[in-house]
């Protein structure tokens, strides 16, 4: 018993650090105090100088409209509430491999020498936000609904489908200045394909099931640059699967001088689940991006690495090497 409190009190010790990271790194290695306030009375945000705007809000999203005024520039919120609000305060991952999106990558597995197909159907989207609210003195905070179906393809066997994951959750999401957080519960599930089973008659699959609560921070360190951290701790889990699983990582997003010519982009995350002894499972990805100006939504084309457990949990126990191209659209 005394070995199990250790063990949870140093796994929650690393949570905490972990959350709070992306915090420290913006005050000691940017100089920035992520929490400083650049309110005027009247409920407007206020930066003073030539800096761009976009070191401390995302100003694609329409819960801001930004005037200029000389070397002056005033960010003001657009209302108090919105319903089905355009845009998300808590962007998801880029270089994530769980993260609800639409997406497709083929892969070659540099180990077994194989093809696979990895797409995802799904994405969040935002319910309520409230703007310049009181509460914790956010400048806006945010409802989100995501939810996604995950499967893997065989492209040797006519695109037989070898197992879907399943994810689907319901986020608080908030914003003060360049810092971002998000609370919430997701559920995530894996299913084994029919055609899989039958032409593996001897496979034992595995009811993986997690149901977790989830704790995230991001920073935007620049107008181009973003890192972060999360934990997530499941209440119920079967099939293998363990409580605690962490990620971080930091994204680079080139701001294009032209939407229609798009950027570049480059991202890294790292995964780390305890039912594999928190083996880490490398992702990173480099290529070209396109952002809508009004809505933030994105569309990218690239390269992705990934090494590590594999991230179809119905294969959890396997170990992928693999190096793609794909396409993804976050809204």
């Amino acid at each position: 018993m005394t070995v199990g409190l250790q063990k949870f009190g140093r796994t929650l010790q690393q949570a905490i650090w972990l959350c709070a990271l992306p915090l420290v790194l913006s005050q000691t290695v940017f100089g920035q105090q992520p929490f400083s306030s650049n309110r005027l009375p009247g409920h407007s945000l206020f930066i003073a100088g030539p800096e761009p705007i976009r070191r401390y809000f995302d100003t694609t999203s329409p819960a801001f409209i930004v005037s200029q005024s000389g070397d002056e520039t005033t960010v003001s919120a657009t209302a108090t509430n919105e319903v089905l609000p355009n845009g998300l305060l808590y962007r998801s991952y880029i270089a994530a491999p769980n993260e609800p999106r639409f997406a497709l990558v083929g892969s070659y597995d540099i180990a077994k020498k194989t093809w696979r197909s990895d797409a995802a159907l799904g994405g969040r989207v935002g319910l309520f936000r409230q703007n310049q609210t009181s509460f914790l003195n956010l400048d806006a905070w945010q409802i989100d609904l995501e939810g996604a179906a995950m499967p893997r393809l065989n492209p040797h066997l006519h695109m037989d489908v070898e197992s879907i994951d399943y994810r689907f959750g319901l986020l608080w999401t908030g914003k003060l200045n360049n810092v971002a957080f998000k609370f919430g519960y997701f559920h995530m599930s894996s299913h084994v394909g029919d055609e899989y089973l039958l032409k593996n008659p001897t496979f034992e699959r595995v009811n993986f099931v997690r149901e977790s609560l989830v704790l995230g921070t991001s920073v935007q360190a620049t107008p181009e640059l973003r890192y972060y951290g999360e934990v997530a701790w499941a209440n119920s889990v079967k099939g293998g699967a363990k409580p605690w699983q962490f990620q971080l990582g930091a994204e680079y997003a080139a701001i294009a001088e032209r939407p229609t010519r798009g950027a570049p982009f480059s991202a890294v995350n790292v995964h780390l689940r305890e039912e594999v002894d928190f083996a880490a499972g490398v992702t990173v990805m480099t290529g070209w991006q396109w952002k809508g100006p009004d809505s933030g939504r994105t569309f990218r084309v690239g390269l992705q690495y990934f090494n590590g457990p594999s991230n179809q949990y119905e294969f959890f126990q396997r170990y992928d090497n693999q190096l793609g191209m794909g396409v993804w659209f976050d809204y």
